[in-house]
């Protein structure tokens, strides 16, 4: 099925100008030629740090992760100079040097939602011990601010709405994306329509830019996602019957983004929608994964069906969403089995995180699935990964991918079931697991370092 859907009478020829005149390298075929590599300095010994972060929805804990000697440390946050008080954490972002560390949180009664910007000094992964600062606690609205997703409510047995994504009323800011060649880091607030521009050089919210609202696109975005070269940036769905992936322009020296056009995942009468992550494969191409199973109250008269789970391929070129995998209803079924949240392509493979998240059983299970990706159009199932089995006994809700920079290791998190995976991508066995014995409750917020997300 391959669909399109380029909003506000944007022109294929507009597109392919945008496209081709915007900085992106492309060959004589039109495939993007490779952008050349740096090493990235670091603060510690030169070279790229082997870093992942997350937080702890339960316990407000930040934790560090070493993926090349599986090291764990664990830092409680309020021990900082600085630090706001008792806020409820939500998402990190670690630079590749592994000196910067940006964490979010949700507002409160009493506080207002926060970025805080930490400073890491110096790491002792063997002694177990660290050296941060708090640089700066940056307010992103007034305390008490609600929520403004939509209202929606189910409308038969299968699409259920949890109370987990609509029950807190509160601003949850998501998505941190690194703006390749830039100063700028993005961030979403997933409960409103607002884009927020930070300049992680000043640690200040861009003045003039911030924060980008723009009708019809930015409500209820989880991230928008940048390709290598930072020309494209595109903005998942991240809610109910919201079947689009928006398409920006970034300007580098500004931080400001320019909309080109929407993909629908579908059509009027049969669309996909509730994306969760963007992988870029390429400069041109992408891959999503739709997360919906049926209607709600809020899905349109003119829709005749809801695709359920399902990947897709995005063409940025051609402005065209290709679906490669459908939904399978048995765990030992060669498609989309749970919902697909995060999504990751390394080493010519997808891999797929699922989580019961959804329906009305939730996280009862959670798996992790791999295909072979050398045909993009037509992916091959390799094997999924199961609690009991592959996974630890009573894993549930695979939800967030960070794959590591030489793409030896995906870090994988579940918030639900309290574990945090790193799996070989060249067995795809995993390799080590962190979980409640090491202290952990409600990991969330992976982000590895080297990567743009």
């Amino acid at each position: 099925m391959i669909l399109r859907s380029w909003a506000r009478g944007v022109t294929l020829a507009a597109i392919c100008t945008f496209s081709l005149s915007s900085g992106a390298i492309f060959a004589k075929d039109n495939r993007p030629a490779p952008l050349p590599t740096y090493q990235y300095p670091d603060v510690y010994n030169n070279y790229l740090q082997p870093i992942a972060t997350a937080i702890d929805y339960h316990s407000g804990m930040v934790y560090l992760f070493n993926y090349e000697n599986d090291k764990l440390i664990t830092i409680d946050p309020t021990s900082l100079s600085g630090w706001p008080g008792n806020v409820p954490l939500q998402h990190t972002l670690v630079l590749p040097e592994g000196n910067k560390i940006f964490i979010t949180s949700d507002n409160t009664a009493e506080h207002p939602a926060y970025i805080i910007i930490l400073k890491v000094n110096d790491i002792n992964w063997d002694a177990g011990t660290i050296s941060l600062a708090v640089e700066t606690a940056i307010a992103a609205d007034n305390p008490g601010t609600p929520t403004e997703f939509p209202f929606v409510e189910p409308v038969n047995n299968v699409q259920a709405v949890p109370n987990w994504l609509v029950g807190r009323g509160t601003t949850q800011i998501h998505g941190p994306t690194i703006l390749p060649y830039s100063d700028f880091i993005y961030m979403t607030e997933l409960t409103s329509d607002r884009v927020r521009v930070i300049n992680h050089k000043t640690n200040e919210l861009v003045s003039g830019v911030d924060p980008i609202a723009i009708p019809g696109y930015t409500e209820q975005t989880h991230g928008i996602m940048f390709n290598k070269s930072g020309t494209i940036g595109l903005g998942t769905g991240y809610f109910f019957d919201n079947s689009v992936i928006d398409v920006y322009k970034p300007n580098r020296q500004t931080g400001e983004l320019q909309t080109i056009g929407q993909i629908r995942l579908g059509d009027e009468k049969r669309h996909a929608a509730f994306t969760h992550f963007v992988y870029w494969l390429d400069e041109r191409y992408a891959v999503t994964a739709s997360m919906q199973f049926d209607k709600t109250s809020l899905t349109p008269t003119t829709t005749k069906k809801i695709i359920p789970p399902s990947v897709w391929l995005l063409d940025t070129l051609e402005g065209t969403a290709t679906k490669i995998l459908d939904h399978t209803n048995h765990a030992n079924g060669k498609g989309i089995f749970r919902s697909p949240s995060d999504i990751a392509v390394v080493n010519g493979k997808l891999y797929i995180a699922e989580e019961d998240s959804l329906d009305y059983t939730f996280a009862n299970d959670g798996y992790i699935s791999v295909f072979d990706l050398t045909d993009r159009y037509k992916p091959r199932f390799l094997k999924r990964l199961k609690p009991g089995r592959e996974l630890p006994t009573g894993y549930a809700v695979a939800h967030t991918i960070s794959p590591t920079p030489d793409n030896r290791y995906l870090i994988v998190a579940s918030w639900v079931s309290g574990y945090v995976l790193k799996i070989d991508t060249e067995t795809d066995t995993v390799v080590k697991i962190w979980g409640p014995n090491d202290g952990l409750t409600k990991p969330h917020g992976i982000c590895t370092a080297g990567g743009l997300r």
